[in-house]
């Protein structure tokens, strides 16, 4: 823990303006290097041309095609996965899910908070469930269709003033 607070730029003495208080109207810049300078894009051609070259233009060999499951519902509790289709298909090298080993990761920034990587409580329409990796993205996509999910659809919480009235489990973990 020791040398992840030594990266952090708080620990490291690098100097942090103070907030103002509120009262205070704080004093305009004399003078800025960026903010409202004409700056020349050096890739402008490149983009407006077609020619510059974007991560997802890139491809290297023996690279792999990573897709995402995500949940459909706006909120839902993951009853089962089954990913034994998808894990068959020839070209995929790896299907993983909420249930795969490795998948409980400690969160470094807040103590006592722990996630999953795939969290079977979805609170929003579009959480990811599981992912697959495959050697081209056709072969990642198909995988995701075969992936079998059962849910069990419980009612979204969409005001704020009926959220507080009925107890809900805490997000984050009391901290230690």
């Amino acid at each position: 823990m020791r040398e992840e607070k030594e990266r952090l730029y708080y620990v490291q003495a690098i100097p942090v303006p103070e907030t103002p208080k509120p009262s205070h109207t704080p004093s305009p810049w004399k003078e800025t290097k960026v903010i409202g300078k004409r700056l020349p894009r050096v890739d402008a051609y490149e983009r407006v041309s077609g020619s510059a070259v974007f991560p997802s233009d890139t491809s290297i060999p023996d690279m792999l095609y990573g897709a995402i499951l995500r949940c459909p519902h706006a909120h839902a509790k993951v009853l089962s996965i089954d990913t034994r289709d998808a894990e068959g298909m020839p070209g995929v090298r790896a299907v993983i899910t909420g249930s795969t080993p490795g998948a409980a990761l400690d969160w470094p920034y807040l103590r006592g908070f722990k996630t999953k990587l795939f969290d079977p409580h979805c609170c929003h329409e579009g959480e990811e469930v599981a992912a697959v990796a495959a050697e081209d993205i056709d072969a990642a996509q198909k995988a995701l269709e075969l992936i079998d999910v059962q849910y069990e659809v419980l009612k979204p919480v969409i005001d704020a003033e009926k959220a507080l009235e009925t107890p809900r489990p805490p997000l984050i973990a009391d901290e230690e």
